[in-house]
């Protein structure tokens, strides 16, 4: 049989792959084996740092590529370049004798380490050698250093490097035992997970190959092996995390030194466990770390759907956030709220179809534990009630990872509010049942259908929307009268919300007719009949109405707030974001400032940069007046501790220009913090009355528009503008003004600039606001309403 090996062209691959190849010559001549070189990713890009390349798997993709075509029979790779999990239908042979596992250091002129000099320069391209360095020697200067041994020893030579690491394992199968300076011990210098090792790599399928490579193995070097990849899994690191892990035999027994730190080399923790099981101490190193290292996950209740129903303390969660994983059932609008660093990662599912597995959103909230400080599991309803909390909170648990529970608003009984039933009633329903419709398979949970049906109580199924004619079936087998009153709520407390009403033996045909998405609650009992006095929710003036509200920059926009709280459908779409220009402001030109003139939140906020940059604050602007385009710029003002001593009487650049026109004299200096792009219809008419200078100090940059959905834009009931740039952006990004815009579709201005704006691009009917703020728009939407 011929076999075909594969393997990196260095130096070090190629003595690695001919020791191999030279065995199982000896040991099988019936055989034919040949050696293959082939080039990885790894090997061609050497000028930048693995972590930003893609990590160690960079060496061995292109072999393993080559494996599953058959093309080669065996890779041989140092098993330490290998990634934690290996792709399907590939395994390695167990475990052969292991080479000296230790790093070496290799000086350029000094004897050791010890007695380099102080800010000495290091070479590696190891985050794990490079922080375990500085904890040894926190003066030192590392630098980045990739190639293969030959190319490392020759640019220390050339970049006059006082010193570079290598894995002493290399070093002796190049037989260059004679370069290294000193050897780190583990107790200094904790080696990489399985550093020593070869890796012999083939098809799972290649059973017969599998036997000829284990006659080589070793017992102990099995156990090893197994024990420092299994930390590597269980830790879940990656190559932008610094890790180390070290098996050794110990008095009949094992113990495993590990190594775990941050990205930034700001935290390292290390572990030392014994015992026999490879799994068990990798898990128990694993668990022991993250109990020093870890940051706290939060489980934060999200609510039924409204994200002001969320709780005060899961707000303050969200907000200090650096990573939050939320699903489908979740407010959407709540991951907004997070600050611009956050990481938000999607983990829902729909349906029958999730988008990841619940063990792996467990293993996915460790690992994002072990990189951040604050970590939040954004969760829909209450956490504990049918949401799989219990089973993340205890995951963390085993993992040694803190974590805290808040507790929310549960649909089960602010999705009934919202549909006009209340759960308990006086006279009608004195306790309730929320009962989950799934079981751990797609089938209906175990519910003691015969105790429901003899209660009084409202029962509340949860999740049972494709279960509702098998529910009602078996509460009316079960005995319960078929005049009983129920209904199914879908997507409560949303604007989407729709209910439908029956009693017990119609619900079902009568859910099928609505034809309602999930998710959907089920509600049985005489509560339901209330509804048609209490109901309120869908009451709200705006309700189920779906608005578009194209803004700048990615927090919330206040005209969507107002808008939802009169029960609108909205969807944001960013399409500009705010860019600062610094100014070169300075004490005495101050001084000589009469008026400075604010248009915007964002000039203020820009001018106060600028102005703290420059090391001063607001007493500089003692001799200093403001004047303020309208009430809403004017609260943004006080955020700053100051108040305007001229708002116009009406919200937008005329009335601005007319009442500031009436205090000013030839005299007086105006400053007006604007955007770059912004026309000078301001200066035009002030210029004649005082010195008027612009200062450019913010910037509207477009942005595509993210989450952008032309359907919805197309079709919706209103779309609102708030400035003329983000009118020109929506109809450019959708190419045409939509047929329905005018039509079924209101369009809203916040002001003459605006409207001119859309004219320009087409739009014909234009509903204005009578004042430039996010209250008017809504107020003129609401009278149009009325109207109609």
């Amino acid at each position: 049989m011929k076999i075909k090996i594969g393997t990196r062209g260095s130096k070090l691959a190629l003595i690695q792959t001919e020791t191999v190849c030279d065995k199982l010559r000896q040991a099988y001549p019936e055989h034919t084996f040949e050696i293959e070189i082939i080039s990885t990713k790894g090997d061609v890009v050497q000028n930048r740092p693995l972590h930003e390349i893609g990590g160690s798997g960079l060496f061995v993709r292109e072999i393993e590529q080559k494996l599953l075509q058959d093309e080669i029979q065996l890779g041989v790779h140092s098993m330490k370049d290998m990634p934690a999990v290996l792709p399907e239908g590939l395994v390695f042979a167990k475990a052969w004798p292991r080479e000296d596992p230790r790093d070496a250091l290799i000086l350029r002129e000094t004897p050791s380490l010890q007695e380099l000099p102080q800010g000495a320069v290091i070479g590696t391209g190891s985050k794990r050698r490079a922080f375990q360095l500085l904890a040894l020697r926190p003066d030192l200067r590392i630098v980045n250093l990739r190639g293969n041994v030959d190319t490392r020893l020759r640019k220390m030579e050339e970049q006059k490097l006082d010193g570079i690491v290598l894995a002493a394992a290399g070093l002796h199968r190049l037989g260059l035992q004679q370069r290294i300076t000193q050897y780190l011990e583990p107790a200094q210098m904790i080696p990489s997970p399985t550093q020593g090792f070869l890796a012999l790599e083939c098809r799972r399928e290649n059973t017969g190959l599998l036997q000829m490579l284990q006659a080589f193995s070793e017992e102990n070097a099995e156990t090893t092996a197994q024990a420092e990849r299994a930390f590597l899994r269980e830790i879940g690191a990656d190559c932008h995390m610094p890790v180390g892990a070290l098996c050794t035999p110990q008095n009949g027994a094992f113990r495993l030194d590990a190594l775990y730190g941050r990205e930034d080399g700001s935290r390292l923790a290390r572990a030392s466990v014994t015992g026999s099981d490879p799994q068990r101490l990798a898990a128990q190193a694993a668990r022991r770390i993250r109990s020093q290292l870890a940051g706290t996950v939060c489980l934060v209740s999200g609510g039924p759907g409204d994200s002001e129903l969320v709780t005060v303390k899961g707000l303050r969660q969200i907000r200090e956030a650096d990573c939050i994983l939320y699903d489908r059932l979740s407010p959407a609008e709540l991951p907004t709220l997070a600050k611009p660093q956050c990481e938000k990662i999607f983990v829902g599912k729909q349906n029958a179809h999730p988008s990841m597995r619940q063990d792996a959103i467990n293993r996915l909230l460790i690992a994002k534990a072990m990189q951040y400080d604050k970590v939040v599991r954004l969760k829909g309803g209450d956490a504990y009630v049918f949401g799989r909390g219990g089973e993340e909170a205890l995951a963390l648990r085993e993992a040694g990872v803190p974590f805290s529970v808040i507790p929310g608003v549960s649909s089960a009984t602010a999705g009934l509010a919202c549909a006009g039933i209340p759960i308990t009633h006086r006279g009608i329903a004195s306790g309730f049942h929320v009962l989950t419709a799934h079981g751990q398979t797609d089938a209906l949970a175990d519910i003691d259908f015969d105790a429901l049906a003899k209660s009084r109580e409202t029962c509340v199924f949860l999740m049972g929307l494709s279960k509702v004619g098998e529910i009602t079936q078996r509460l009316l087998q079960a005995g319960m009268d078929g005049q009983t009153a129920a209904a199914v709520i879908s997507c409560a407390a949303t604007p989407r919300q729709r209910v439908c009403t029956a009693d017990l033996q119609h619900l079902a045909k009568a859910v099928e007719a609505a034809c309602l998405p999930s998710p959907a609650l089920i509600v049985v009992g005489g509560v339901v009949r209330l509804r048609d006095k209490l109901n309120f929710f869908e009451k709200q003036p705006l309700f189920g109405k779906r608005c578009l509200v194209p803004k700048i920059g990615t927090r919330p926009a206040p005209l969507a707030q107002k808008l939802r709280a009169c029960g609108a459908e909205v969807q944001e779409v960013t399409v500009g974001e705010i860019v600062q220009i610094p100014a070169a402001l300075s004490a005495e030109k101050l001084q000589a400032v009469r008026w400075i003139l604010f248009t915007s939140r964002n000039g203020i906020d820009a001018f106060f940069a600028s102005l703290q940059a420059a090391g001063l604050d607001s007493r500089s602007l003692a001799n200093t007046k403001i004047a303020v385009i309208g009430h809403s710029t004017g609260r943004h003002l006080r955020q700053y501790g100051l108040h305007p001593d001229l708002t116009a009487e009406t919200a937008n650049s005329s009335s601005l220009c007319q009442t500031l026109g009436r205090v000013l004299s030839l005299s007086d200096t105006v400053w007006y913090p604007k955007a770059a792009q912004a026309d000078h219809s301001i200066r035009d008419v002030l210029a004649t009355f005082c010195h008027f200078e612009e200062l450019p100090i913010y910037e509207n940059r477009p942005v595509p528009p993210k989450e952008f959905d032309p359907t919805f834009a197309a079709s919706c009931e209103a779309v609102f503008f708030t400035c003329a740039s983000s009118a020109k952006r929506v109809l450019q990004a959708l190419g045409h003004v939509p047929a329905a815009w005018g039509t079924q579709t209101t369009v809203v201005s916040i002001g003459p600039k605006c409207s001119a704006a859309l004219r320009q691009c087409g739009v014909a009917s234009i509903l204005e606001a009578d004042s430039a703020s996010p209250d008017a728009m809504v107020k003129a939407l609401l009278a149009q309403q009325k109207l109609q």
